[in-house]
This record gives C-alpha cells, structure tokens and sequence, in this order.
C-alpha cells in the first residue's frame, strides 16, 4: 500500500534561515494540518484537535511505504512533532519514498510545481494556496506579552486545508509519470537521510569570536575606503559606487567580481590610489566570511549543523550543498598547521585580542579567516575525523571510459611509485619531450590543461582554467596546447564523436539501443517515452527529458543536426532548452560513473562501521570514537579503494588523513 501524505507548518523562525533540523525542533513550530490519500483514493484531512490519522496508516505492513515530496521535510515534521506532541509512530527512512528525489534522477525540476509543469500534468499546484501558506507559515503580529498571534481564523484554515489537498493530488498524479528509485539509489537516499540527519560538529566558540574579528576588520577597511576614495564610497560593498569612482580616475574596469579586480591588479598604470582600492575590495569583498553568521543560525543546541547536503542536486546524481556549503569553501592559501593557530587564538584569546594578533601576523586577516572555514568543522569531543579522497577521478574515469590505455598505464605507474604524476606526462605526451625535462611551470600548464580539455575544450575553456591557477598564456599558445593535447588522447577525441553519433542515433530511432566505448565498460542511449536516457556501466541512467534534434551551427560554422533538450539550467535556475554534443555527453559520463564510483564507497564504508558525517565532491569524511574500533586510516583507505565490480580495469587511488579538524 502506498500512502501519500503532505503538512503545513506555521513558526517564529524561517526554514531558509535556520535549515531544517533547527526548524523542525524549535518549540514554536507546530503543524497546521496533514493532508493523505491511500494509494489513488482523494486526500482526507487532519488538523489538531481531530482525531489521529496515524491509526488509519497500516504501518504494521511492511510493504506500506509512504511518499512525499521534499520527503526529508515530512519526516523531520512527522518524528520531532507529531510523534511527541501527538503520539504518532515513528517514522523510518527506510519506509519512505521522495517523488523530488526520483524528479531529479529523471533530471527535472525538482520543485513540485515545477516538476508538474514539466511534465503537463492535469493536477497542478495551487499557487493562491501556496501564498496563503507562506502567509499563514509566520505569525501575523505578537500580543503585549510577546507571544505571537497566528492567521487563524477559519476562512484561511479551510483555504489552507484545500491547498494542502491539493498538493497531494499533484504529487500522487506526478508519483505516476515518475519512475522509482533502483533499489541502490533508495539505499542511497536513506544513507543521505542518515549523514544529513547527523550533521558536522561545529566549534561554535571559533566561529563567534572569527565573527567579531570580521566585523572590526571590516569597519577598518571600509573606513579606509572612504579616505582613499575622499569620501565617494564608505563600504566595500558598494560595488556601483566603487566602479564608478574607478572609472572615473581613468582605470577601465567591468566590475569587481573578482576575475575583474585580479586583471586590473596586474595593469601597470594603475594609480596608487585606485590600486589601494582594489586591494581592499579584494580584502574587504570576500563573500565566504559571510558563511560564519549562516554556521551559528544552523547550528543545533549539540553545535551540529545538519541538512548539509541534497541528494541527486545535479543531472549527473552528484549532491549539491547547502547552507554551510563546504564545496564552495575556498582552497586555504595558508598551511593546515597554521589554520589550526589561528583557530587556537580565536578560542583562547578574548575577541580583542585575537583581533590584536591576527592583524599584527597576517596582511589580509580577513583572508585568513576564510582559510580557517573549514578547519571550524571538527570533530565532536572524544572522536576523531577520518577523511579518504579520491585521486583525480574525473581523469581516471575518463580515460577508462574512452579506453585510452596508456593514460591508464600511467595512472597505475604512479600509484605504485614507478612513474611520474599525470601533468607532467600529460604535457611531455603533448609537447613530446622527456618527462624528466618539464619545468614546474609546465606541469601547472599541464595540469590546466588536463582539467580543462577533457571535455571537448577549447582556448576559451584552457584560459578560463588557466586564469584560476594563476597561468598566463596567449590565445596561440593555449590553441596549440589543445591541438597537442588532443593528439596526444586520440581515443578520448574519439569517445566525443562516439558518445554523440550514439545519442542522435537513439533520438533518430526511438526504442532502439545503441552503445559506444570499449566493451565491458560502455554506455548504452535508448530514446523510451519523453526521455533520452544513457545507461552507464554501474547500471544507473542518464536522463535528458524531451529530446528532439534541430539543426544548429557549430564553432566552426557548419550546420548540423544536433540534440535539444530540457533541462533546469544551473545559473538561471529555469527550464530550457540546451543542446547535447559529444564534449558534453562525455562530461556528464565522467562525473556520473565518478559520482557512482564515491556512491558505491559510501554504501561500502557506512556498512562497515565508519559513520559518515559529510562528503565533498570526491572525499568521504567519517566521525569515529578516537579510541573506537574504527581508526585504522589504512584499513579505512582500503574500503574506500576497493573497485566495483562493473568498474574492473579502472585505476583507483585514495588519499586519507586523521585529525580532529577538517582540512584540504
């Protein structure tokens, strides 16, 4: 029996502000009804003060599952609410089903109103309703005695009530176009329950004094800014302002995003004043300080914060962030050694000095408070964190996949210690000199230009990575770099063409097959309904919905036929049209299987025994009792490492550490 089921919650405090876990235990948030259905049966009601619908949900059964979307929200509702302020049973993970998890496997949007829309279902979402909610969500006022007053009369109720129905409508009617989860997929989906419902511990004392020591580091800045610029701009943030005055003294500058401040830095001509003033935009902008004041709203009465990660955030099943974010934490430019200084200052000094300290030690002390983000994540008192990352899997995946044997070769030379590293090869192979004879200098612009060429890059691609590490080339050089780099992986330049005559023949063709990649390890595309979808060798799906090939000019400027399709576009965040080509189909391959790959690890690792609090991209990060059963970094390597079976062939290297705070 499947049961659907949807609440609406009112509270003090804002979901988007305190995430989740803080929402859902706060003692003001309580539920404004529960709307449910039995299998295809209409949505009955409850609200409090009527009688528990929990003795109508036959949980006893174990085929009973329950759907929701956004399901993570029911669940956190259902066990720190309703089971102990109205005695409901618990709810296990491991009994639910998230129809927003199963839109994003099938890559569409993920909100319900979205998702139906996609799909042009008959049953919509209220959008009226969904304004009453927000409305009703807050308090409309609070009495003399500071309490708040709720939208509670019973016109709005019984609107409310309508609207919650109707959610379950649309989500039973999206349920039906959706495909379920694999059975590996909902193990997944119940482990991100578990990882996400644990959290990270946080050093809340660190985090409160690096505050203040931003804010007057801050105040300082700004009030020099106002001097240098004789009183046009007060603040860092005032980007308008601050371009305009930059302009004005002669300087021709796009913006201050910080690409734009970095190339105006290294003009020549700059004056001192506007250079000034770009350093301490550069100082004074840093957007990942903001983080800090996000850590303490999130942060539980245990100093955990949790609802970091979302399942399935990307087409490709890689998880995106959220909240703290710590995929988008920069790379620290100071030693681990020393973020673990100034984090000690911070906890033992009082705000002033450690204010003192940090200015006296450190040029940009600002830089060095975002350097020290990660280390803020720790481990609880009496554990350890143990973190194992995967080498340069996109790399290794990629040559697996388009069989570029000798890169392979390398990769397992390297890995035990009788080969050099992947970009100093890499640019010997392009440029054909021993690999003795690279410079340091070429090995950054072989790492460049592995990390931006493997997807069918071109010059636009290798300086926009070059630019990030800090490699400057001219437009010629890096054309000649991805010519040789391209000579150098005929059967990665290959794969591209391969991975697109196979999806165009699919479109072509629906409900036929048709693979491309050596044999053991290829991907299959299969046009079925509204979707393209490409199987990958672990036996998980791609998915492209509403694919349709249309003629489109290429670079070069030939006309061709290529794939559109729909997808939510990661800037704008809206449904549109994009169009599929090799370069991109073997992107979305690469990180798929990669993804698979730190997937697979997960399952492996959590079964055996190694609680994981956080992943990052390719790292898996464990909290362990310091004197547990579970400390043995090499054995906790080994897990990590060990190749899936659909993945035979494939190099696979982990790089671990221990210690008690988060590092890179």
């Amino acid at each position: 029996m499947i049961i659907h089921g949807d609440f609406e919650t009112r509270s003090e405090v804002e979901l988007k502000d305190v995430g989740l876990d803080v929402y859902a235990r706060h003692p003001s948030t309580d539920v404004w009804c529960f709307a449910w259905a039995h299998d295809d049966q209409e949505p009955m009601i409850w609200f409090p003060g009527a009688p528990a619908p929990a003795l109508a949900f036959p949980f006893s059964f174990k085929s009973t599952k329950f759907y929701a979307h956004n399901a993570q929200f029911e669940l956190a509702i259902w066990n720190h609410i309703m089971v102990p302020r109205y005695g409901w049973p618990v709810l296990h993970p491991e009994r639910v089903r998230c129809t927003m998890a199963m839109a994003y496997a099938m890559s569409l949007p993920g909100s319900l109103e979205n998702a139906s829309a996609a799909l042009g279902l008959s049953e919509q979402k209220d959008m009226a309703g969904h304004r009453l909610m927000m409305q009703m969500s807050r308090p409309r006022g609070y009495d003399e005695a500071g309490k708040p007053i709720w939208w509670d009369d019973y016109d709005k109720q019984m609107q409310l009530h309508a609207y919650c129905k109707q959610d379950v409508r649309t989500e039973q009617a999206l349920c039906k176009r959706l495909l379920p989860l694999s059975e590996q997929e909902q193990k997944l989906w119940v482990l991100d329950q578990k990882i996400n419902n644990a959290g990270v511990y946080v050093d809340r004392t660190a985090v409160e004094r690096a505050i203040t020591v931003v804010k007057r580091e801050t105040d300082r800045l700004n009030e020099e800014l106002f001097k240098v610029t004789e009183g046009c701009v007060s603040s860092t943030t005032e980007v308008a302002a601050l371009t305009k005055w930059i302009r004005e003294r002669g300087v021709e500058i796009d913006g201050l995003a910080k690409a734009d401040v970095i190339d105006a830095l290294k003009l020549d001509d700059v004056p001192a004043d506007v250079r000034r003033a770009l350093l301490i935009r550069q100082e004074g902008g840093k957007t990942s300080t903001a983080k800090l004041k996000t850590v303490l709203e999130i942060l539980g009465d245990d100093s955990r914060a949790r609802g970091l990660l979302q399942y399935h955030a990307a087409g490709t099943g890689r998880w995106g962030g959220r909240k703290l974010q710590p995929q988008n934490m920069p790379r620290p430019s100071i030693p681990h050694e020393v973020v673990e200084q100034v984090i000690d200052t911070l906890t033992t000094c009082t705000p002033d000095e450690a204010h003192s300290i940090i200015t006296t030690l450190f040029d940009n002390p600002l830089t060095v408070i975002s350097d020290c983000l990660r280390g803020m994540i720790c481990a609880a008192p009496g554990h350890e964190l143990m973190a194992a990352d995967f080498a340069n899997i996109e790399g290794r995946v990629l040559a697996w996949l388009a069989g570029e044997q000798w890169k392979l070769d390398a990769f397992t030379a390297y890995d035990q210690k009788k080969g050099p590293d992947i970009y100093k090869l890499g640019y010997a192979k392009s440029f054909r000199i021993p690999v003795e004879e690279v410079t340091k200098d070429q090995r950054f612009i072989g790492k460049v230009q592995e990390l931006a060429l493997g997807y069918q890059g071109g010059v636009g691609a290798f300086q926009t990575m070059a630019r990030g590490y800090g490699v400057v080339v001219s437009d010629t050089l890096a054309n000649e770099i991805k010519t040789a780099w391209r000579d150098a992986h005929p059967n990665i330049v290959k794969y591209w063409y391969s991975l697109e005559d196979a999806a165009v023949s699919a479109v072509r063709h629906p409900g036929y097959k048709f693979a491309c990649g050596p044999k053991g390890r290829e991907v299959t595309y299969l046009v079925k309904g509204s979707f393209l979808f490409c199987k990958l060798p672990s036996g998980r799906a791609l998915c492209y919905p509403y694919p349709k090939l249309k003629p489109k000019e290429t670079p070069w400027g030939e006309m061709r036929e290529q794939i559109h399709y729909m997808k939510v576009d990661g800037m704008s965040k809206k449904w549109q049209e994009a169009n599929f080509y090799g370069g991109l189909g073997s992107e979305n391959v690469t990180q798929a299987v990669s993804r698979d790959i730190l997937a697979d690890a997960m399952l492996r690792v959590e079964a055996h025994g190694h609680p994981i609090v956080m992943h990052v991209h390719d790292e898996i990060v464990c909290e362990v009792l310091t004197c547990g059963p579970n400390m043995d970094l090499p054995l906790f390597e080994k897990c990590v490492a060990h190749v899936p079976a659909w993945a035979s062939g494939l190099p696979i290297a982990v790089e671990g550490w221990r210690g008690v705070r988060y590092r890179k």
